[in-house]
């Protein structure tokens, strides 16, 4: 977080590990270091109506997660590691009464990585390393049904599933003072099969459409990314990182939801378009050794939003973002001390819901984004 994610080609910190596999073979020796800690997202959208030109600001709300990693050398070429992250999340919580509330409500998406890692030194100057992943994903949603009066009326969604993927990596040294890292980490589908509907507030007469309770499935597809870095120690204290990355956000083309029948309801198909596209980012990070026991980070990055202006959807407000992060590490013996900060400031997003095109729920408006994230952990080594 520090260096404004761009770690593909950094040693450094054994948080690289779910960046790139390949940095592993890097720590071939005979110790064991282990790093922790908490990260904590704090994400907030506003929005101003075009026809009503009220504003309405997201609740504040927080989006805990954290980080384990671990690596041991098992010889002078052979390591292997373990790395628990949780890369992908959000929580979107809009006032009950706010005008797109027949859109949004609350959504939350939380998911959870698990990385078992081998990594091999090739020779002096290169690694290669290949790991498994095994991911977890909660979802949940809740909107109103716009269609009655009664402000309680509201269907509410919540699932959970797996999927699994790779990720391989590769590192290298082209001299004293320069290296690289190029790393792939496959796509994922979270398949969520047992999704439970459960809908309050509808008139007796329209029991037949809304059941109070329903099964139902969904599939969220997460992104590939390809990432290629570089690093170069400009002097003694003082180490430049940069990162490109692009993410492969088009294998999510719409998030469908299939009702199974309950009752006198039958079985319905709720979608929501997507169509995302693949979306770049780039990041420029710095280290520099400011006293024997402290080093200090920091670090900017852009990031091309996936979604196109006619697909904005107030479930999750994405926009191009601009960022600046900040870090510190500070040694005691084997023990460090590590805190992050970032900020992302997103560009401006109007939407224009285009009644003919039903599955692209939306409101007319514009919105606005900041993100602030911050981190404190724990690394050791014996």
């Amino acid at each position: 977080m520090g260096l404004g994610g761009a770690s593909t080609a950094y040693i450094n910190s054994i948080a690289g590990l779910s960046t790139n596999p390949g940095l592993l073979g890097q720590w071939g020796d005979s110790l064991t270091r282990i790093s922790i800690g908490h990260l904590s997202q704090f994400r907030r959208s506003s929005f101003v109506g075009q026809d009503t030109y009220r504003r309405t600001d997201q609740e504040l709300t927080v989006q805990p997660g954290g980080y384990f990693y671990a690596t041991h050398g098992v010889g002078k070429r052979v390591a292997v590691g373990l790395a628990v992250t949780m890369p992908y999340g959000y929580h979107t919580k809009w006032p009950n009464t706010w005008e797109g509330r027949s859109v949004i409500q609350e959504s939350q998406l939380s998911t959870y990585f698990v990385q078992p890692t081998v990594g091999f030194r090739l020779n002096d100057n290169f690694s290669a390393g290949v790991g498994f992943v095994y991911a977890y994903g909660k979802y949940s949603q809740r909107r109103a049904l716009g269609q009655y009066d009664d402000p309680a009326a509201q269907s509410k969604f919540s699932s959970s599933g797996q999927g699994y993927g790779v990720n391989v990596g590769l590192y290298g040294r082209t001299g004293e003072t320069l290296a690289f890292g190029i790393s792939y980490r496959s796509g994922l589908n979270l398949k969520m099969n047992n999704g439970k509907l459960t809908t309050a507030g509808v008139p007796e007469r329209d029991d037949s459409l809304y059941p109070s309770t329903a099964d139902f499935k969904t599939q969220i597809n997460l992104p590939s990314t390809l990432s290629v870095g570089v690093s170069d120690r400009i002097t003694k204290n003082l180490l430049l990182t940069f990162d490109f990355t692009l993410s492969g956000w088009s294998s999510l083309d719409s998030l469908k939801l299939d009702v199974a029948a309950s009752g006198t309801a039958p079985a319905r198909s709720i979608s929501t378009a997507r169509r995302y596209e693949d979306a770049l980012a780039f990041r420029v990070g710095a280290e520099y050794q400011a006293t024997p026991k402290l080093t200090v980070l920091g670090g900017l990055r852009y990031a091309d939003t996936p979604v196109r202006d006619e697909f904005i959807n107030p479930e999750f407000v994405d926009t191009n973002t601009l960022g600046a992060s900040a870090g510190a590490v500070y040694q005691l013996g084997r023990l460090a001390l590590e805190a992050g900060y970032a900020f992302d400031y997103g560009q401006r997003r109007t939407a224009r819901a285009n009644p003919v095109i039903d599955r692209v729920a939306n409101v007319s408006g514009t919105y606005r984004t900041g993100t602030h994230m911050a981190s404190v952990g724990v690394a050791v080594a014996f």
